[in-house]
């Protein structure tokens, strides 16, 4: 049996029909499909072609040898060639729903915004309640500051996955950019609550997040006992210079957090 390396696979569906994806020069063209069947998650490796799973797995090795290049003109030449081998295997097996997300990913990586943007449409019109490729687009439309869409999708991924706390850490990092604090507080205490039930290593994030909103509402004595939260969760998890590194030591004096 045919194996992938990277994701968990889940659910097994219809079959799938578009027109084309190709590399070729560095640019990416995705058309994206008008006739076809929707999928209700995403295709095991039973289901897909061999050749596809192959040219999978082939771009995730490389993605294993990132971490050790320095040179950023090498990791992008490695990176290039990533996005090359998921093109071919979705090119092999179009429905290949994996490789699209991680197309995205890799266009992310390259800064290539609009690629990913497109790679993660098209996931989406294969398999619209798509996890992976909803939150990664929304995060795609933050960071160029697309504010409308990225709240469009965030919103989506909520009603699509209540008890997801990703989409409301996400809401309320956008409305926090755009200095809609009295939006964002309640996306952000959501976020926190759902993160509590099955607390990540990450969870530091979101006592700072609640923090931050807080203090720039003015609440200076709220804000200061969830930063204060969130170091201990930073430390505790070991990620104690993620903390210095996100709250400026101005503020943290300010609040007398040490």
């Amino acid at each position: 049996m045919k194996k992938l390396i990277l994701l968990v696979l889940f659910i097994p569906l219809a079959g799938f029909g578009q027109k084309g994806l190709y590399y070729d020069n560095k640019v990416l063209t995705i058309e994206i499909p008008t006739n076809i069947d929707v999928l209700n998650g995403y295709p095991t490796a039973d289901e897909l072609n061999s050749n596809a799973i192959d040219y999978y797995n082939k771009a995730t090795k490389l993605f294993y040898k990132l971490p050790n290049l320095k040179d950023v003109d090498e990791k992008n030449k490695l990176l290039n060639q990533v996005a090359n081998y998921f093109t071919k295997a979705i090119n092999s097996d179009s429905k290949f729903i994996q490789a699209y997300d991680n197309l995205g990913k890799t266009y992310r990586m390259l800064n290539e915004n609009y690629l990913a943007i497109k790679s993660y449409e098209i996931s989406l019109k294969i398999f619209p309640k798509g996890n992976t490729a909803r939150q990664n687009l929304a995060l795609v439309y933050k960071e160029i500051g697309d504010w409308d869409n990225a709240i469009y999708q965030y919103t989506t991924l909520i009603s699509l996955n209540p008890n997801n706390p990703e989409g409301y850490y996400g809401l309320a990092s956008v409305y926090s950019r755009i200095k809609n604090y009295d939006l964002a507080l309640p996306y952000a205490l959501d976020a926190l609550n759902l993160y509590k039930k099955s607390p990540p290593n990450y969870i530091g994030d979101s006592y700072g997040q609640v923090g931050l909103i807080y203090y720039y509402l003015g609440n200076k004595s709220e804000g200061r006992k969830y930063i204060q939260t969130a170091k201990k969760e930073y430390i505790k998890n070991g990620f104690e210079s993620n903390f210095y590194s996100t709250f400026p030591q101005t503020l943290l004096n300010e609040l007398n957090i040490n």
